[in-house]
Order: C-alpha cells, then structure tokens, then sequence
C-alpha cells in the first residue's frame, strides 16, 4: 500500500493482491519509521461501532506519542465494486470536507482485464 497526501486528496493506492486480502474482509495495514514513532496506514472494510460517522468522514488521523494512525473506514460493499471495476485507474473516490479521498489498485501490476463499457446499440 502506498498512501500520497497532498493539499486537497490523500490517495490510498493498494496492489491487486492487497484488494484480494481487503476482499477476505481483513483490515490492511503497513507501519512506516518516521523518526523514531511508527506512522501507520490502515483500510478497514468493517469500521467499528463507536465510528457511526465514517460515511461523512472515512478519513481518520489518529496521533499520539506511540504512534500515528491514518485509518481509511469503508465496507466490504465499496471493496467488492473495487474489485469488479477490473483494471482501472478511476478507483473509488469520496469528497469530504474539501478533500478528496481516493482508493485506487494500482495498475501497472494488475493482472485483471478492463472492463468493456458497452456502447448504446451493442
């Protein structure tokens, strides 16, 4: 998993075999060493009760002193449309509070075909 933040997005962007362990109903994580603190990244297709709120706000930063935590809450519903979309750049995308949120598998190793849009008249 690679995560891009920028001004106005933060961009999960996760392998084809990241989506099939997501598809398991798993949460995915990756630690990263900052300095001397982790910096973690998560995807939670089963976001917990006390977070009623992750349609509104599926973007959590959570910092403390052990550890940082930047949580992306979905459902298993938006991972398996993930994964039927085929190989695609467009992944999923939401606008919260003035930034976009993307999720996206990266397609330069994505061993799944396109999907054919079919034209009016086919």
């Amino acid at each position: 998993m690679n995560v891009k933040i920028s001004e106005n997005a933060v961009t999960f962007k996760i392998t084809e075999e990241e989506l099939n362990f997501l598809l398991t109903g798993k949460s995915l994580e990756k630690k990263v060493l900052i300095g001397k603190n982790d910096f973690v990244m998560v995807i939670d297709p089963h976001p917990p009760e006390y977070c009623e709120d992750f349609k509104e706000a599926p973007l959590k930063l959570i910092l403390d002193r052990a550890e940082s935590c930047l949580i992306l809450f979905t459902t298993m519903d938006e991972i398996r449309k993930l994964a039927d979309m085929g190989k695609s750049r467009d992944g999923l995308s939401a606008y919260v509070g003035g930034l976009d949120i993307l999720l996206q598998v990266d397609v330069r190793h994505d061993s799944r075909e396109k999907k054919r849009i079919k034209n009016v008249g086919e």
